[in-house]
């Protein structure tokens, strides 16, 4: 037996993943949801005004948490839309089981020691900002884990209900709105927020925009030295 790479494949392969769960398709232009309040707004940007296709990494992540939750979703489940203040949430799904109202699925590579210890903080202002949104104070959570070392075997699941105070919610929903107002600058001025100051250390890991984010970082650093310069030195 012989054993030939096939790198166009490959290709096909993530083609056909980016256009099944839609990773191409730019949200519509002003647009903002409870995610762009949560994750990078440099990036929401660029999807938004520049977009580039996303990476090999980031179709194989999407779509491997895309994918399982098509196959794990109910038949029975709905997928409404909701909106307050001019931010856009659409929940994975909602599902009624008895008397529970049921509302994410998600999956991760992390341990279910560390799931444990500490839930992503994205995930967890996500969640309270839906919260808020519905005017509910509980939210039900299964996360499917893909891999880690300890409990096995995987995949394993575990569901939990996080409870929150009005107090939180309210901390949480002001952060997102003071984010809006940046988005909703930057769009308007046709200027992205500035970089690596709007998100979480690793989203700029494997990010499409990493390459824009540092040109634009170096360009406003020579911008201000010459600035600078002609403050030290105006011409006469």
């Amino acid at each position: 037996m012989r054993r030939i790479p096939n790198p166009e494949l490959d290709f096909l392969v993530l083609n056909h993943l980016a256009e099944k769960y839609q990773l191409n398709q730019m949200r519509q232009a002003g647009e903002f949801h409870l995610s762009t309040g949560v994750y990078c707004l440099t990036k929401a940007f660029f999807d938004a005004k520049a977009p580039v296709l996303p990476t090999e990494t980031e179709i194989m992540l999407f779509a491997v948490g895309l994918g399982l939750q098509d196959i794990l979703t109910p038949s029975s489940a709905s997928t409404p839309v909701f909106e307050k203040d001019g931010v856009i949430y659409r929940p994975d799904f909602v599902l009624m089981l008895g008397d529970e109202e049921y509302h994410e699925l998600k999956t991760t590579r992390m341990s279910l020691k560390t799931l444990l210890e500490n839930l992503p903080e994205t995930w967890v202002e996500y969640i309270a900002g839906g919260c808020y949104m519905r005017d509910v104070l509980t939210y039900n959570l299964s996360t499917l884990l893909l891999m880690g070392s300890y409990a096995p075997p995987f995949p394993k699941i575990y569901s939990e209900t996080l409870e929150f105070v009005p107090d939180e919610l309210q901390a949480n929903w002001d952060r997102i709105l003071r984010r809006k107002v940046v988005y909703d600058a930057a769009m308007l001025n046709d200027k992205c927020p500035a970089p690596f100051k709007y998100c979480k250390d690793w989203e700029c890991k494997n990010c499409r925009y990493k390459l824009q984010c540092d040109v634009v970082v170096k360009l406003e650093t020579r911008k201000q030295a010459e600035e600078d310069v002609k403050t030290l030195w105006p011409e006469e």
